[in-house]
């Protein structure tokens, strides 16, 4: 590798796989959250049943699938934004981008509160919300309130905030300082949390408000080490080095079908790591390693298995599903049973479901979050953001010159949203 300022060679802008691989990413934070339902296990019961726990045991860390999204975005925002890019244009895109569905959803799920939880949201909570800080407070009514999954997305907007700089200082950098600075991004997101732990341990415990806090003494260093903006934003960070090695043609990792396996080995390992590193840490390195093989496979036109058009579509529709999956969740998990004793199909409103309606109601509860995300992809997230980026410039008649800087308007078609983060 090189150690001086890298030339970045001509590349390809659409990255298809690192699309498709969305979607297995919030499918991973769907599981996650239909584990929460306990279908097939009776109300009152101690234990979950083995099917429940069978499910549970496989989407248990499917929170990893938030990390993922915070590297990618970092990779793919490196990749799509132009050389000379206004700060205030990138933060236009951005918001043009992501706020709309954020709003969205948002109003559904103020909505559902109050009509299925008869709760109206504390306005301090609705600020939050609508300004997008709900994840810098440390407590739950906040950055669980409303729709609970959009607290990573008040980190995505943290992101969104230092990109421009982090941009500036990163490019100019050399490239071996990019190679260290990779390094010192992996070992602070594998040290920072633990250290946190050892203050955040003095703390009192605290009992859960919403969620368990799986493993965590307390609520304060579950928010700490794993909501808290500037805590994440080493993935993020990361991301983005890894996308400016790649234009430099200065990095050197495994291939597709060897960075999968890793990420295979890593998910079962990752299962073994103490709360705090299960999170970021334990999967940031293959996570890393599948971006940069996917987006060099893309850039070579080679082959990966994420590049199929459902893929690319399910992906493209992922910042919706994930946005809108968990209200499914939510606001029927006490509804079922007594919906399925008014039907005659159970005959008691505690009772366990059978293993195939467990799985049927998985696929049912996949089905309409995918159908919801595709409505509000079409009919929210496409045209606001075209009403909100304004119109790409028309082009230049026959045997006229194209002026430079309208071609520099023109918005990058490889501008991709990850879908950030869950609960």
């Amino acid at each position: 590798m090189s150690s001086g300022h890298g030339v970045e060679p001509p590349r390809r802008d659409t990255l298809p796989s690192l699309t498709g691989l969305r979607w297995i990413a919030a499918l991973l934070v769907f599981g996650l959250h239909f584990t929460a339902l306990r279908l097939g296990t009776e109300l009152g019961a101690r234990s979950p049943a083995p099917f429940d726990r069978a499910l549970y045991d496989l989407f248990r860390t499917g929170f990893i699938g938030v990390s993922f999204f915070f590297v990618l975005s970092g990779f793919v925002l490196t990749w799509s934004t132009p050389q000379g890019r206004k700060a205030g244009e990138f933060w236009r895109k951005r918001l043009a981008k992501i706020f709309p569905v954020y709003v969205v959803s948002s109003l559904a799920a103020a909505l559902l509160l109050i009509i299925t939880a008869q709760m109206w949201p504390s306005w301090r909570v609705v600020l939050a919300q609508v300004f997008m800080v709900q994840a810098w407070v440390p407590d739950q009514s906040y950055f669980l309130g409303i729709n609970p999954v959009m607290w990573s997305l008040s980190c995505e907007a943290f992101f969104y905030l230092c990109f421009p700089a982090l941009l500036l200082v990163l490019s100019r950098a050399a490239t071996r300082t990019l190679w260290i600075s990779a390094v010192v991004c992996v070992a602070l997101t594998f040290v920072l949390p633990g250290l946190a732990g050892e203050v955040l341990a003095l703390r009192t415990p605290e009992p859960a408000m919403f969620v368990s806090l799986d493993g965590f003494d307390n609520q304060f260093m579950y928010w700490f080490t794993y909501i808290f903006p500037p805590m994440r934003l080493t993935e993020f960070a990361l991301g983005v080095i890894i996308a400016l090695l790649i234009r430099r043609n200065a990095w050197s990792g495994p291939g597709v079908s060897l960075s999968l396996a890793i990420c295979v080995v890593g998910f079962v390992l990752n299962r073994e790591l103490p709360a705090h590193m299960q999170r970021a840490a334990g999967m940031l390195i293959p996570f890393a390693l599948l971006i940069a093989a996917l987006a060099t496979a893309d850039r070579a036109g080679k082959w990966t298995p994420f590049r199929g058009p459902r893929m690319v579509f399910l992906g493209k529709i992922s910042f919706c599903f994930y946005a809108v999956h968990m209200l499914f969740v939510l606001h029927t998990r006490d509804r079922i049973r007594p919906w399925l004793v008014d039907l005659g199909l159970i005959s008691r409103p505690d009772q366990a479901l059978p293993v195939w309606a467990n799985i049927g109601f998985f696929f049912g509860y996949l089905a309409a979050a995918a159908l919801t995300a595709w409505a509000l992809y079409r009919l929210v997230e496409l045209p606001m953001t075209r009403v909100i980026r304004g119109r790409p410039p028309t082009p230049p008649p026959p045997g006229e010159v194209e002026v430079p800087a309208a071609r520099e308007a023109l918005p990058s078609s490889a501008s991709h949203k990850p879908p950030p983060g869950a609960g």
